[in-house]
């Protein structure tokens, strides 16, 4: 559940719909925020471009526990002066054989 209206749920993305936060079971933002907190204390977490993620839960991690794919400089590239990160669909494409569907359509919501 969310306490502002919901102009677009990028769903083709994200995999979310009007019903799953109209639902009854939905979480409460904080609620879910507060989850998200507990299961990721004391961990390192790995993900890719994790920024946007902190972002949108208003969550923060300790740098020293976090390995993002999209800093690490082996997988990045370099391009008008200064390193990028690539798509991951790309870095899975070239690393991870035998996974050509993966990031095709939306994600589990």
């Amino acid at each position: 559940k969310v306490p502002i209206r919901v102009t677009d749920f990028r769903t083709h993305v994200s995999g979310v719909e009007p019903k799953h936060i109209k639902n009854n079971n939905a979480l409460e933002v904080e609620e879910c925020r507060n989850r998200v907190a507990e299961i990721l204390k004391d961990k390192i977490l790995v993900g890719h471009a994790l920024t946007n993620d902190f972002k949108a839960l208003m969550l923060n991690h300790p740098k020293p526990m976090i390995r993002d794919t999209a800093k690490y400089r082996p997988f990045q590239r370099y391009g008008g002066g200064k390193w990028r990160p690539r798509k991951l669909r790309d870095l899975v494409k070239e690393n991870l054989k035998g996974k050509e569907g993966f990031q095709e359509g939306e994600h589990d919501p």
